[in-house]
């Protein structure tokens, strides 16, 4: 009797931790900016920016209704003490996110990362979601970041994955810079150095889909770890210091002084002039956990359906610092020095790839599903649309049981754009 009363008040403080994390996260998305996630002012977990989950509490509430699990582990705060990573101090940001929690990105009855020709989903934290406290970056601002982010050792390499963002809080643009993870490695994204183009029927790779959508006309990758890099790394800190300085001058305007400099584990591995922001709005800063679901070959090896979703991905974050100085980021602290970052070479880096979209402009894409039968979805590109459709309607029949044959229909149909 001892025995099963211990085991059943052990399950009611498992659950009560669960309902705890899940209140906490509500109260990170119903409250304002101000309440940083929960962190004290003096944490420095977090520092010189006010941060909370990029969602609504009607996404929470219809996520919990669906039983997405990212309600109740999608993000917390965790301490040394519980024997958790911590870059500095005393806390960090633990991330997680399994590969069938949707409805982090949720409006008018759509999930729309999961509903996208290329299927995402997210969990993450920035600035952008009360206007009225929200700090945003605004051209010729000289700003100065760190951030450090840590996967663990029994982390797998399934998918690309964003790790840190900063996007426009205006209009539908894709984001001026990211960091992400693809099997060519770890890469620094610059979309800003040729300006826009507008699509009026795509979305530019993205989950939201406007009247117009301004797509970026090239993308500079830079190449910072690669994949051997990136393994070897895992159950360890990788610090990341980015030097911005924000213009939305063209690159080609004589006043433009815009520039990106990022620095990993002390190294400078980009030195990038020309525009850095959108010539409209502000700039915000992003980071959590967005990735594809679908695989992606790291090293030639992919992982199955199966193994992605048995494999949360989880990531940690610590020592999110924004600052207008070198020197008030106080990176003694990280181990490095402002002088020594300096010191480094100005020369400007040059690009592992540029990709210029809109080459590919001409191309459509269409996705066709059928109503009755789930397990069908035809993906089709080409150079007209009219003809693609037809020919992924004839597939989707041709696949479908006779009873079903009916219900395929175009379920996306658009340019392609960059990404799809």
């Amino acid at each position: 009797m001892k025995k099963l009363l211990g085991i059943l008040v052990l399950g009611l403080l498992c659950c009560n931790v669960v309902n705890a994390n899940s209140v906490e996260i509500k109260k990170m998305i119903k409250k304002s900016e101000s309440y940083n996630l929960g962190l004290s002012k003096k944490d420095t977990t977090v520092q010189g920016v006010k941060l909370k989950p990029l969602t609504t509490i009607d996404a929470f509430n219809y996520s919990v209704k669906k039983k997405y699990g990212w309600t109740k582990y999608g993000v917390r705060v965790v301490n040394s003490s519980q024997g958790l990573p911590v870059r500095y101090g005393d806390t960090s940001l633990r991330f997680e996110l399994h590969y069938d929690d949707c409805g982090f990105l949720y409006k008018n009855g759509k999930e729309r990362d999961c509903i996208r020709s290329t299927p995402h989903h997210r969990f993450e934290v920035g600035m952008g979601k009360n206007k009225k406290l929200t700090k945003e970056y605004k051209h010729k601002q000289d700003y100065w970041y760190t951030v450090s982010f840590l996967l663990p050792k029994e982390h797998k390499f399934y998918r690309k994955q964003s790790v840190y963002q900063f996007h426009s809080n205006k209009g539908p643009y894709n984001p001026p810079f990211q960091l992400e993870i693809l099997p060519k490695g770890l890469v620094v994204k610059i979309n800003t150095s040729e300006g826009v183009y507008e699509d009026k029927e795509g979305a530019c790779g993205g989950s939201v889909k406007a009247k117009i959508n301004y797509c970026e006309k090239a993308e500079i990758d830079y190449l910072v770890m690669t994949p051997d890099e990136l393994e070897n790394s895992l159950g360890k800190w990788n610090d990341i210091l980015i030097h911005a300085v924000w213009d939305k001058r063209s690159t080609e305007h004589e006043k433009n002084k815009g520039m990106f400099e990022v620095f990993i584990n002390g190294e400078k591995k980009v030195h990038y002039q020309g525009q850095t922001m959108w010539d409209v709005g502000g700039t915000v800063m992003q980071f959590g956990i967005y990735h594809s679901k679908d695989a992606r070959a790291f090293k030639g090896t992919s992982g199955t359906l199966q193994q992605m979703k048995e494999t949360p991905t989880v990531v940690y974050y610590d020592e999110v610092w924004a600052k207008k100085k070198c020197k008030d980021l106080n990176l003694d602290r990280l181990g490095y020095s402002c002088k020594n970052l300096e010191s480094q070479s100005d020369e400007i880096t040059k690009p592992y790839s540029i990709t210029r979209p809109t080459q590919t402009e001409s191309n459509y894409i269409v996705v066709v599903k059928n109503k009755k039968d789930d397990t069908i979805l035809i993906k089709i590109r080409g150079t007209s649309k009219e003809k693609i459709e037809k020919e992924a309607i004839k597939t989707c029949k041709d696949k479908s049981e006779l009873s079903v044959k009916d219900s395929c229909y175009v379920h996306y149909s658009s340019k392609a754009a960059f990404g799809q």
